[in-house]
């Protein structure tokens, strides 16, 4: 859903939807939904064998690219890392 599509879900503008989402979670809407698509991406990587390309495609990422980026920023290694990491256990 948009910031649009939640703010109207709960009597707001998504100006103030935004600010309100902020103070009570410490994340703007977008960094919450990206955290969320990580964290997909993340157990969709480690329990299964879908190809990265996959995994971002449905994980809601634009592709294998922008999940690798998403993915070193918030966990600091890449996907592979994890993939193989993942195995050996």
């Amino acid at each position: 859903m948009s910031v649009e599509e939640l703010a109207e879900a709960v009597h707001l503008s998504p100006r103030q939807f935004t600010r309100v989402f902020t103070a009570e979670t410490g994340q703007s809407p977008a960094k919450a939904v990206e955290r969320l698509r990580l964290e997909a991406a993340r157990v969709m990587i480690e329990q299964s064998r879908h190809s990265l390309d996959v995994v971002a495609k449905e994980a809601g990422f634009r592709d294998r690219r922008h999940l690798r980026e998403v993915f070193i920023r918030g966990y600091g290694v890449p996907p592979q890392a994890v993939r193989r990491d993942a195995r050996r256990v």
